[in-house]
């Protein structure tokens, strides 16, 4: 069995050891040490990674009480060896997890929330709760966690090797189906817990903590969060972001909001003129469809093309000509795309069949049913004249109606 020295102490970044097992695997060689300073992928956060004597250690497992290393190469059952972890990588990944700790802490002595759910990534970290926390007590955690995290309070990990040996320890959460020897971290003045991962030496080397995101999950709340430098570099991308927004309305960051909130509001203003000039432009265009409709036994028929025309308007403007019995057929072309819509009044044939005709002469895709069918497809050239083919086509269908 390996001894795990990252349970003693966490800021081990090199160690000597000696090779006691070596299998080969299709990703390379598994390695097992007498001792090592490797963290395995567990307790919801990566592996450590680093070196053994020049080799590249890219992943760590436990099988049982077996701790392997996953080697670029092979060693000897017997070789003494020199390890290294990527100190930067475990200290990014400590700082999240005594930051877990500390959220933790304040969710419960806050509001009686529970972590029961802990994920660390390399891009970001997730705390999940068992009860839902609003906006405003999210703020209160996270500003309570910081304010101890600045305190610079002591971390430890201490071992106890059985579980009476834990009475009268304070603690917020006692992970179950734990064995002894079992494993405190102690904040000192607030958490204390089960845990197996290495842990800062003081809060104050989390650095700051920083919610980003709350949404409901599972019934309670799911907090994504970032410590130290993650914490900064998300600060530092957001200052950028609002920078920018300011300078974009010529205005300072403190004012960014307020321009962003009043262009919002005159946006939105302009598209509700921008509709009633549509709708009065739409109904004029009506009147002008229903005068060029061509009369086919008694039935309107009429095929346009209508060049930078929103899509969107099409559907109101084929209803506005269903007068009699009538057949509408509307080609919007808009750039490489042209959309098209079908619409019937009074008819027996369904325009989910004469769809397939427009398909077909356009190579697009669309359907429908009953009395009304739609469609895009790519603009093909020379679309003038395939649409005066698909109008002799639909006249002839309303001569045999």
């Amino acid at each position: 069995m390996t001894e795990r020295l990252y349970l003693e102490d966490s800021m081990t970044a090199a160690f000597d050891a000696v090779v006691i097992a070596c299998e080969p695997t299709k990703d390379g060689y598994l390695v097992e040490l007498d001792r090592s300073a490797f963290f395995p992928n567990k307790g919801g956060q990566p592996c450590d990674v680093g070196t053994l004597s020049g080799a590249k250690i890219t992943d760590v497992n436990e099988q049982g009480e077996r701790l392997w290393h996953l080697a670029d190469r092979a060693f000897a059952v017997g070789d003494a060896v020199h390890g290294e972890i990527d100190f930067a990588r475990r200290f990014d990944i400590m700082q999240q997890h005594t930051g877990e700790h500390l959220l933790s802490y304040c969710a419960w002595k806050l509001f009686g929330a529970q972590n029961v759910g802990f994920h660390c990534a390399l891009t970001y970290a997730t705390l999940d709760l068992d009860k839902p926390v609003g906006h405003d007590g999210i703020a209160e955690i996270e500003t309570l966690a910081n304010r101890l995290a600045a305190e610079n309070a002591r971390v430890t990990a201490t071992i106890y090797e059985s579980e009476k040996d834990l009475e009268g320890i304070p603690l917020r959460k006692h992970a179950e189906g734990l064995t002894a020897p079992i494993r405190i971290v102690t904040i000192e003045g607030s958490d204390a817990c089960t845990c197996c991962a290495p842990h800062v030496r003081r809060t104050g080397e989390i650095g700051q903590l920083k919610i980003v995101e709350a949404i409901p999950y599972k019934g309670g709340t799911r907090c994504t969060f970032l410590c130290g430098m993650r914490a900064l570099s998300h600060a530092q991308a957001m200052q950028n972001t609002v920078s920018a927004i300011a300078l974009r309305f010529s205005t300072s960051r403190e004012q960014a909001e307020t321009a962003v909130i009043r262009q919002g509001d005159e946006l939105s203003a302009a598209k509700r003129e921008l509709r009633q000039a549509y709708a009065a432009l739409d109904e004029y265009l009506a009147k002008s469809l229903i005068a060029e409709a061509e009369d086919v036994k008694g039935k309107k028929l009429i095929v346009k093309v209508l060049e930078s025309v929103d899509p969107k308007r099409l559907r109101n403007l084929a209803g506005a000509t269903m007068q009699g019995k009538a057949l509408t057929v509307l080609f919007s072309v808009t750039g490489e795309r042209t959309s098209y819509l079908l619409a019937s009044n009074g008819l027996k044939t369904d325009m989910g069949l004469l769809i397939g005709a427009v398909n077909t002469a356009l190579s697009g895709n669309g359907g429908g049913r009953g009395t009304l069918a739609q469609g895009s497809a790519r603009t093909p050239s020379g679309i003038g004249e395939t649409v005066e083919g698909l109008r002799t086509y639909f006249r002839n269908v309303l001569l045999h109606e």
